[in-house]
Parts: structure tokens; C-alpha cells; sequence
């Protein structure tokens, strides 16, 4: 059985002693082109950096090649593994063909001079990725695309056993992209190198990559072929959008579309919905609800609270208490008016405490009154009340018709069954023939 070529085992990385990635474990084979994927501060660009050594680990360990990477010395960790950033800035307007032999930096030593062995190297690296008639052109004016292949070069140049590639096509076309990848596929497939490489475009990442990993809050989340990672499901849960994922039929690949969700036969004019929220649970959905033309209310919400700050900035009108008060009589009433003229009441992922825990009994009246509910599930795990009072209520909600749901695309997906009270008035009008 072969030596992994990049493996980390239960590994906690990240900076000043806070945790972007925690408790991380797998192993990338030789020869393999694997992708890292996941939403944005998920730990991707962090999880390179530890790779490469340049970011010291709270705990566990990593390993190239069999030897701990906390351990190598420089030349010995570029012969192992070179990197390519999303983007290369250069202190001086170097030509080509100088940035691409800045790749056998580690191989020179002592001599401080590329040896004929050394400048074939570099003049293969050049031709391969297709950098060669540009050689004398100063890499600060070349093209994106033409950037990333001159960089690709370099590190080809640098003939290491692995490559990371840190979100290497995030600022290319489509086009560029895909030659990129198409590059990254032939040193794979021709010259045996690992790749790692970190994506944004799951379409990319599924055409080129046999294995993803999925990342989420700093937590890999899945790890497998990309028809198996990429699920609907598990993409909701992980992007808060909703997606559709179905075979390209071109090529066979998985492919990812999102479902439009702004568009006209979905927009949320003319229907009122109520939000309970509080502790930042309701940031997204405030946010999202007012890009769709719903009207929004929300509360009770303590002044300061994020969702209060959020509800203010998009002139979401709301039902608001002293600071660090519990709900009082007067503010809960003023809520449930809001409440009970909403056409829907949704009930946000939110801590539950003895103070804001009676936020619950709103959506129980809104039921009373034949209201839809929307209940974020879970709220057993967010009762901080000594009796438990938020769980016992929660259960009795769904009893009596609540909906729950898991994702805020699962939301959104009940939203829209919510009917307009216009629509409504207008189907119930009578059509004369004249």
C-alpha cells in the first residue's frame, strides 16, 4: 500500500488560537486530483496553508509524504509540494520566462545560477502550459488567464509531487477557467502529480475532480465521489440556498444549478409575514424575505439585539423591549397585533430563555386563528428555559399544524405556498361575460 500523499489526522487549525477548521481527518492517495469545496470562511484557504506547513496547527498532525510537515526543511518541502494562489502579485514587472525559473529556486543552492539541466526544466514548463511565445512579456501585463498559466508554470517548474491549488480559477472567465483545469488535468493524468485544489464552482470541481470534500463551519462534512457529496439535500443544508443537481448531460458529470430565487412567479408582494427571531437567527431570513417584496414585521426583539440592528438597516418594522428586559405585557401585545395580521408566522432557529421564551405563544395564537406556522426545527436544543418550557411548547405547536423546517431553503419552499391575500380576493371574485 502506497504512502499518502497529503494526509491530516484530527487536525485544529487557525489563527491567534481561534479555530477556522477543527478536529479534520483524511488522506489524499498519489496520483489522485482531488477538490476542496464549501461556502465562504468554511476554513478552505486555511486548510491549504496548514498543508504547506505555513500555518502552525493547534493540534494534530499533517503529513507529506509520510513526514510530518512541521518538520521539513524549505528545500525539502518545495520538492514535495508547490502551491498556486488565486492571484500572484510581483514586486518587479519580471518577464515570463524569470518568474516561471523562480520554480528551481530550491534546486539552484549554492551555484546561484540555473544549470543547463535546470533551464530545460523551466523551457518544459513553459511549453507545456503553453507559456513559451510569451517568455519575454513582463508578467504584470498579461491576462488573467495567461497569469494563472504562467504561475502553473513556475510551479511545474518546481517538479513537485504534489500541487495546491488555492481557488486558482475564482478570478477567470469561464473560458480561462476551463483551460486552467484542462492544464491541471494533463499534469495529472501525464505526469502522475497530486493535485488538491480548492473551488467555488461546484460544476468545475464535479467535471474535473474524482473525490470532494465539503467543508462547513471549519467541519468536513462529506467526503466521497462527486455524485455522492453533491446531493440536494446535503447543499441546502450547506449553502442555504436551494439547488437543483442532476447529470450534465454532455459529459456525465454532476451538475448544480440553484433555483431561481428572486424571480417574479416567486416573489413574495402583497404577503405579510412575521418573524420571531432574535440572537442573529434571523439575519438571513430578514434579509432574504425583504429582497422577495415580502412584508416583513418582527419582535418581540430586545434593542441591540443583531436582529433588531438587521430589521432597522432594512426598515423592517418590529416590536422591540429595554435591553437584556424580558418581554413585558405591553411589547407582547404589540407583537401579537403584528402577528395576527401577518399571513404567515415563521418562528426562527432562535435561543429560547426564560425571558423571550414567551415569543412562542405568538405563534400558538397565530394558530388559534388558522395562521400558518413555520417552525425552525430543533428548538429542543436551543431551550435554555429551567423548565424546559420552549421544548413542551414547540411539540405542541407542531401537534396543532406548525411546519417545521430544516434549511432556509426549506423555508422558502413553504413560503411559497403561502397565498396572496390580493390573489386570493381576485380567485374569489366572480368573472362576468359581457
Amino acid at each position: 500500500m502506497s504512502t499518502p500523499a497529503l494526509t491530516f489526522n484530527k487536525v485544529t487549525g487557525g489563527y491567534r488560537n481561534v479555530p477556522v477548521f477543527d478536529d479534520i481527518s483524511f488522506s489524499i492517495e498519489p496520483g489522485s486530483l482531488c477538490g476542496v469545496i464549501g461556502p465562504n470562511g468554511c476554513g478552505k484557504t486555511t486548510l491549504i496553508r496548514a498543508a504547506t506547513g505555513l500555518l502552525p496547527r493547534m493540534s494534530g498532525r499533517v503529513s507529506l509524504f509520510g513526514k510530518d510537515v512541521s518538520g521539513l526543511k524549505s528545500v525539502e518541502r518545495a520538492k514535495r509540494v508547490g502551491v498556486v494562489p488565486q492571484e500572484l502579485s510581483t514586486p518587479m514587472a519580471f518577464t515570463v520566462e524569470a518568474l516561471v525559473a523562480m520554480g528551481r529556486t530550491h534546486a539552484i543552492g549554492v551555484r546561484h545560477a540555473l544549470s543547463p539541466e535546470d533551464r530545460h526544466i523551466v523551457e518544459q514548463a513553459m511549453v507545456y502550459t503553453d507559456v513559451m511565445e510569451m517568455r519575454h512579456r513582463p508578467f504584470p501585463e498579461l491576462s488573467g488567464g495567461e497569469k494563472q498559466r504562467a504561475v502553473i508554470a513556475m510551479v511545474l517548474a518546481q517538479q513537485p509531487r504534489m500541487i495546491l491549488m488555492d481557488e486558482a480559477t475564482s478570478h477567470l472567465d469561464i473560458n480561462h477557467a476551463l483551460e486552467v483545469m484542462q492544464i491541471v488535468e494533463r499534469l495529472n493524468r501525464e505526469a502522475g502529480v497530486t493535485i488538491l485544489t480548492v473551488s467555488h464552482d461546484l460544476n468545475i470541481a464535479a467535471e474535473f475532480c474524482g473525490r470532494l470534500l465539503l467543508l462547513d463551519h471549519g467541519r468536513l462534512v462529506a467526503d466521497g465521489p462527486p455524485a455522492d457529496v453533491l446531493t440536494e439535500e446535503r447543499l441546502r443544508e450547506v449553502y442555504h440556498c436551494d439547488v437543483r443537481v442532476q447529470p450534465n448531460p454532455v459529459n456525465g458529470s454532476v451538475m448544480v444549478t440553484p433555483s431561481p430565487r428572486l424571480a417574479p412567479g416567486r416573489s413574495g408582494k402583497g404577503i405579510h409575514i412575521h418573524c420571531i427571531a432574535g440572537g442573529g437567527s434571523g439575519e438571513e431570513i430578514l434579509r432574504r424575505l425583504h429582497l422577495c417584496d415580502y412584508t416583513v414585521t418582527c419582535g418581540v426583539l430586545n434593542q441591540g439585539d443583531s436582529d433588531s440592528l438587521t430589521a432597522a438597516a432594512l426598515g423592517i418594522e418590529g416590536t422591540f423591549e429595554q435591553p437584556f428586559s424580558a418581554i413585558g405585557a405591553q411589547t407582547f401585545v404589540e407583537a401579537e397585533t403584528q402577528a395576527r395580521q401577518a399571513d404567515a408566522v415563521v418562528v426562527c432557529p432562535t435561543p429560547f430563555g426564560p425571558g423571550n421564551a414567551v415569543n412562542l405563544d405568538l405563534a400558538a395564537r397565530a394558530l388559534e386563528q388558522n395562521t400558518p406556522v413555520f417552525l425552525a426545527a430543533g428548538v429542543g436544543d436551543r431551550d435554555y428555559t429551567p423548565d424546559r418550557r420552549a421544548t413542551t411548547t414547540a411539540a405542541q405547536l407542531v401537534d396543532k399544524g406548525a411546519r417545521e423546517w430544516q434549511s432556509v431553503a426549506d423555508l422558502f419552499t413553504l413560503l411559497a405556498t403561502v397565498a396572496s391575500p390580493q390573489a386570493s380576493s381576485a380567485e374569489d371574485t366572480p368573472h362576468h361575460e359581457s
